[in-house]
């Protein structure tokens, strides 16, 4: 071989060892990064039937769906005595954030307020992280905190609340006590979190003219989109709807998505509308009638499509839905209990 051609193959073999190397060096990070992404899911399931008394105890099971390698395991069961099954496991510190009533272990409700608990796998160390709440809707640990959506013993609107896991101290929103969160999520790449609010008061008034008589048809009121800092003292208004009441929200470094539901017919009658914006520009990205649940989603790491919670009489499991396409994939059913809700972890 002449010197000129082995000079050019080696540098062609020093190119494709090099392109080899970096297609390796790329694998390996696109593979460390999505290992940290994972969907917890809360199951519930019944425990034991009492034939003779027509009597049934449940349980909550928490399990973990690996986005990278498609595997679901079980990490964390309990019973359930709180008003809903509700549980989060936290990765980084191989924790389950879940609720049940104070100080009571059995699968019988007592009534003594659902509480936010923390449970450490490593040490089977439990801990009550609230004492005053009653009813519990969202919990979502992130960054040394846990956010939350509860009713308190002493005001039953669903308020925004945070957990210092560092000193244990709890701060809510400044917020009128008859402001009410429908349901959160958190933006954890901008540190923000995103709640779809109504006044509980617009509320009662407007169903009382339903009730009454006074009206025919429902009454809307208005829901909004609000979004809070960590500190919970930085608060944007991002959108507002008079007539739909929205009822899901997923964010993700800048992106938003919402379902609403028109409230002006009858639930039989009503439409829905999910839109997804950029909260920069607020332009509107994706616009249709898909129906996106409250029972917990979130956008995928190239905010190409959204994962989100299915319940339906002929499934239940996660979805994928592709914005590009406008198709459903199946990501896992959920067949060996009753979904409650999921949490897309990152």
């Amino acid at each position: 071989m002449k010197p000129k051609s082995i000079i050019l193959a080696s540098a062609a073999a020093l190119l494709l060892l090099g392109i080899s190397v970096y297609s390796i060096y790329n694998m390996q990070i696109n593979k460390t990064h999505n290992s940290r992404e994972y969907i917890s899911i809360t199951v519930n399931y019944e425990a034991s039937y009492d034939e003779v008394n027509d009597y049934a105890e449940y349980g909550v099971s928490i399990y973990v769906y690996d986005l990278q390698s498609a595997e679901i395991s079980e990490v964390f069961s309990f019973p359930q005595n709180s008003m809903y099954a509700l549980g989060v496991y936290d990765k980084k510190s191989n924790s389950v954030y879940y609720t049940k009533e104070k100080d009571n272990n059995t699968y019988e409700r007592q009534r003594t307020g659902d509480q936010i608990y923390k449970y450490n796998l490593d040490t089977g160390v439990d801990t009550m992280l609230t004492e005053d709440l009653l009813a519990i809707n969202y919990i979502i640990p992130v960054d040394g905190a846990v956010f939350f959506v509860a009713a308190r013993m002493n005001n039953r609107s669903l308020a925004l609340g945070k957990i210092n896991l560092s000193d244990g101290t709890i701060e809510y929103w400044k917020e009128s006590d008859t402001l009410s969160a429908q349901t959160i999520s958190i933006d954890r790449i901008q540190k923000r979190i995103y709640t779809a609010v109504y006044d509980s008061a617009e509320r009662d008034i407007a169903t009382d003219l339903f009730n009454s008589g006074a009206s025919t048809h429902p009454v809307a009121y208005k829901h909004s989109i609000y979004s809070y800092n960590y500190n919970l003292d930085d608060k944007q208004e991002i959108l507002s709807k008079d007539d739909m009441g929205i009822y899901s929200v997923y964010a993700r470094d800048n992106r938003l998505l919402y379902g609403a539901l028109d409230l002006t017919v009858f639930p039989d009658e009503a439409y829905d509308m999910s839109e997804v914006i950029d909260i920069n520009s607020k332009d509107v990205l994706f616009q249709s009638e898909e129906h996106f649940s409250r029972r917990g989603g979130g956008f995928s790491q190239d905010l190409k499509g959204v994962y989100s919670a299915v319940r339906t009489d002929d499934f239940a499991g996660i979805e994928y839905f592709d914005f590009e396409t406008q198709e459903r994939k199946t990501i896992t059913a959920i067949d060996f209990g009753y979904l409650g809700s999921i949490q897309l972890m990152y």
